[in-house]
């Protein structure tokens, strides 16, 4: 297997790695909390990650669909149910104005581009509320990135021939060289489908990985090994 600090590409999952995407997810359990739901944050998300993000890419379901659905899968009456997808609705569209990078990230992009490395984005998030270039400037990113893509509609759970052709030319790099980094098991799992190595972020699927780190701001000493060794 290739090492880590052998690549010299690297394709970045948005939320859940460059920045925290989880602040709905919080809010939500809260809310249901509230309504008498008591569950645990992983178990309830896995479930989601799992049964309907891939749907939600697809195209199959929309994300106000996914939600409602679970909900319904609780046990929550309809009133309810209606209630909590209004309160979200709202609620999201405020958090974007709070969303920030995860500390170290820019940090991380900067020297990675200073060591030679080429840097994609596939926004594996669905974009009803703001399109992928008005994040990435409002962020912060858009200077470090050779490529980036909307990639949330994943065709039956496959990355798209031509996004990873396009992905690959931008970056200039050798498919066996370029590694994804992401946190949700279908992107890793799609990227593992199309040969890519992958970096699992945080409490990823073992199984999906070669590799885990507990946060993607490790990746910037991992890299440096190579140049120290090399001098």
């Amino acid at each position: 297997m290739n090492r880590l600090d052998s690549m010299r590409g690297w394709i970045f999952q948005l939320g859940g790695v460059l920045y925290d995407g989880t602040a709905w997810k919080r809010w939500l359990l809260k809310h249901l909390g509230k309504r008498g739901l008591q569950t645990h944050y992983q178990l309830f998300f896995r479930h989601w990650d799992l049964e309907f993000v891939p749907h939600i890419r697809s195209g199959a379901i929309s994300f106000q669909g996914a939600v409602e659905t679970m909900l319904v899968q609780t046990g929550m009456n309809a009133a309810h149910v209606h209630e909590i997808l209004s309160a979200l609705r709202n609620k999201r569209k405020s958090l974007t104005n709070e969303e920030r990078l995860l500390p170290g990230v820019l940090e991380l992009l900067e020297s990675l581009r200073q060591e030679g490395h080429s840097l994609a984005l596939w926004s594996h998030e669905h974009c009803d509320q703001e399109l992928i270039g008005d994040k990435m400037a409002r962020l912060g990113l858009t200077p470090y990135f050779d490529f980036v893509a909307q990639a949330d509609k994943l065709v039956h759970g496959r990355v798209p021939d031509r996004l990873l052709a396009r992905t690959l030319s931008a970056l200039r790099v050798a498919r066996e060289s370029v590694a994804f980094v992401g946190y949700a098991p279908e992107s890793l799992r799609a990227a593992r489908m199309i040969g890519l190595r992958t970096v699992g972020i945080g409490n990823s699927d073992a199984d999906l990985s070669d590799w885990r780190l507990d946060g993607v701001v490790e990746l910037r000493h991992l890299t440096r090994r190579r140049l120290r060794r090399a001098g």
